[in-house]
């Protein structure tokens, strides 16, 4: 059976959609999942526990991917995880290093226990996300996002979501996975099925979010592009019920960091055609929605329609280099402060851009 068939046999897909896919994907050689999810018509963790089920081995919802450990990346090669299309996001108690893959090829086990010199457990996901992380972990191709300034701005890890207890095999998982326990990853004794024993992680992330006073100091003493922007996502995350960081060049604007939205990477919006981007671009200044159009409204869909938008522009010097989008409060439409904190977070960033820049 195949992923399209899996997921219209669950009812996570309806055949029209998948229609559609099949015809991208003959055009574009990309992989029909990633598709899927790109294209809205499945969810994340939908394709997910499908990979899951077709391949014999568990799989990472997005949480667990937002919930990974960094720090055990550098575990392998980073021309490796860029290669192969792995990323390590955990440890076993028995010491195995949990690795996030696209496909996982008995070859690749070899290869990455050889690499990180330890029995390694793979856990597939769906490549559109893990692409992301692995370009954020171990560095984007130079030409990725060309924003005009000395080198191009990192690309970071997607911001966390709150952490709760969740299940790192699908449902259907047809596996018992016993050796996964440990400080992360711990089995959930409440919750379990006929297919096996569920598994939840168990977040050391820090459950409050940062406030903008402290977020600008802190980006005020960060060291590269890569720990600002990180510092910035966190304080989205805490702050919008969904966001959008997006690269300018010439003539278009390129999706590189989200919160709370899928396919970042994949969104292009055009620079000729109004657009709250587009104003912010021109103005400089802090925007908000402005009238339907063909690129507003793709803008309005990737925040996961928001009742409203608000954008701030990241300046370097005087060259805007990337603009911030939210979608909605978390606190709900009296929330009057979101848009200046929103300012304050722009012009914090673009300030320790332009100093990291400088040396």
């Amino acid at each position: 059976m195949r992923i399209g068939e899996l997921l219209l046999e669950r009812r996570a897909l309806r055949q029209s959609e998948l229609a559609l896919a099949l015809e991208e994907q003959a055009r574009s050689g990309r992989r029909l999942c990633s598709l899927l999810i790109s294209r809205g018509a499945i969810e994340f963790d939908d394709g997910a526990r499908a990979l899951g089920d077709l391949k014999g081995v568990p799989c990472a919802l997005a949480k667990h991917l937002a919930n990974r450990d960094p720090a055990v990346a550098s575990l392998i090669p980073a021309e490796l995880g860029r290669a192969s299309g792995a990323l390590p996001i955990g440890r076993t108690t028995g010491g195995a290093l949990i690795v996030a893959v696209r496909d996982p090829a008995p070859g690749l086990l070899a290869t990455l226990q050889a690499a990180s010199e330890s029995e390694v457990m793979m856990v597939i996901t769906p490549a559109t996300r893990l692409e992301h992380l692995i370009a954020a972990s171990y560095g984007a191709s130079p030409d990725e996002f060309d924003i005009e300034i000395d080198s191009a701005v990192d690309l970071s890890p997607m911001p966390p979501e709150p952490p709760g207890p969740d299940i790192l095999d699908p449902d259907s998982i047809r596996l018992a996975l016993s050796d996964l326990d440990d400080e992360r990853v711990a089995k959930d004794p409440n919750a379990a099925s006929a297919s096996g024993p569920h598994i939840r992680i168990r977040s050391t992330l820090p459950p409050v979010a940062p406030t903008i006073a402290a977020t600008r100091m802190s980006l005020a003493n960060a060291t590269s592009r890569e720990a600002a922007t990180d510092l910035a996502m966190a304080f989205v995350a805490g702050r919008w019920m969904s966001a959008l960081v997006v690269a300018v060049r010439q003539t278009s604007a390129i999706g590189y960091r989200g919160h709370g939205i899928d396919g970042v990477t994949e969104l292009e919006l055009p620079l000729d055609v109004p657009s709250t981007i587009q104003r912010v671009v021109t103005t400089k200044q802090l925007s908000t929605s402005v009238l339907s159009s063909i690129a507003q409204d793709r803008l309005v869909r990737a925040l996961r329609m928001p009742s409203t938008i608000a954008a701030a522009p990241v300046l370097v010097a005087t060259q805007v280099v990337a603009v911030i989008a939210t979608g909605d409060s978390i606190h709900g439409i009296a929330d009057t402060a979101a848009p200046g904190e929103l300012g304050l977070l722009a012009i914090a960033l673009g300030e320790a851009y332009d100093r990291i820049r400088r040396g």
